[in-house]
């Protein structure tokens, strides 16, 4: 099957070499978005799924504006019989919906319909969910509401990360992908239905977010932590420091402390750093960072920063 492929991040590249290895496919071309500035000299670096594209020898096209009548052109002039989207960035028209009516197909880090929108896997893990996966869905003009093909379901474990749930579920749903695409080549494809009931949308991650407020419990501040690392991070102050938290556990032997929410328990370059939550729970600050240095382990913090055991955190 000729399949163009759209895709922008480093979520979207193990979807394309998939498809580009698979004996099955052929990927006729790339969109991708166009080349943005990067770093203090403004050069222009291009996004991920270009540079994977280039390497295999796929044809690649950065459209300013994605639909337009040029666009569409490109799609059609190649022979694509199907057009797989994996986290492009741009709203697929209704003319292109109308052209490849049934032909388009979205890859959805999530157990649609629940959590429709963006960021599926982070916001997932800010509340606490154990279970998350990927649905392969046919495209509709409504956000992430078309008809499910494929779906796989995984644990979330306690130590895992934003970080980890996007290499492990964009390797999912490049399998996922190539099976859905030979599904639909054979006239086999499944179309179930999205229980609008049952549907959730959850908005862009803002860097907001990441303020901790301490008067929440400790397995909710350990999930905002895990949420948000690797960006925007979950951030404290200490004094007049920004300190932003890349690992956090819940630390239950210090629980019924009876210290106010904020305050620090212990810091001790052997035994930690440990916070005061709401109903007197305690969370242990693994790893941190302060304003313009690199991450630290705790111990290391701690060795250069004294942090009196009556300051109460920001």
């Amino acid at each position: 099957m000729r399949i163009f492929f759209l895709g922008t991040p480093d979520f979207s590249v193990p979807s394309l070499r998939s498809l580009a290895a698979s004996k099955q496919h052929k990927i006729c071309g790339v969109i991708t978005n166009p080349d943005q500035p990067s770093g203090r000299q403004l050069k222009l670096k291009p996004p991920p799924v270009k540079t994977a594209a280039l390497e295999l020898g796929i044809p690649v096209y950065q459209p300013e504006k994605f639909n337009t009548a040029e666009t569409l052109e490109i799609m059609r002039s190649s022979g694509a019989e199907l057009l797989a989207v994996v986290a492009y960035g741009k709203i697929i028209g209704d003319a292109m919906l109308a052209a490849f009516k049934d032909k388009i197909i979205n890859v959805h880090p999530s157990l649609l319909p629940k959590y429709r929108g963006v960021a599926p896997y982070q916001w997932a893990l800010v509340n606490g969910e154990t279970v998350t996966g990927v649905s392969i869905i046919y495209l509709v003009k409504q956000l992430d509401a078309g008809d499910i093909i494929l779906q796989k379901r995984i644990d979330i474990k306690e130590t895992d990360n934003a970080e980890m749930l996007h290499d492990s579920l964009s390797l999912i749903g490049a399998e996922l992908l190539c099976e859905a695409a030979g599904l639909i080549e054979a006239g086999k494809a499944e179309r179930r239905p999205q229980l609008e009931s049952d549907a959730t949308y959850f908005k862009k991650i803002e860097k907001s977010m990441g303020k901790i407020d301490w008067n929440l419990s400790a397995k909710k501040i350990s999930d905002l932590v895990r949420g948000l690392y690797s960006w925007p991070c979950a951030f404290t102050a200490i004094g007049s420091d920004t300190v932003k938290i890349h690992e956090a556990a819940v630390a239950r032997e210090y629980f019924g402390h009876g210290m106010p929410p904020g305050s620090v328990i212990i810091a001790d370059e052997k035994k930690g750093l440990v916070i005061a939550c709401g109903g007197n729970e305690a969370l242990k600050i693994k790893t941190l960072q302060l304003a313009s240095r690199n991450m630290q382990s705790c111990d290391s913090f701690l060795r250069g920063y004294k942090i009196n055991g009556s300051i109460t955190l920001n």
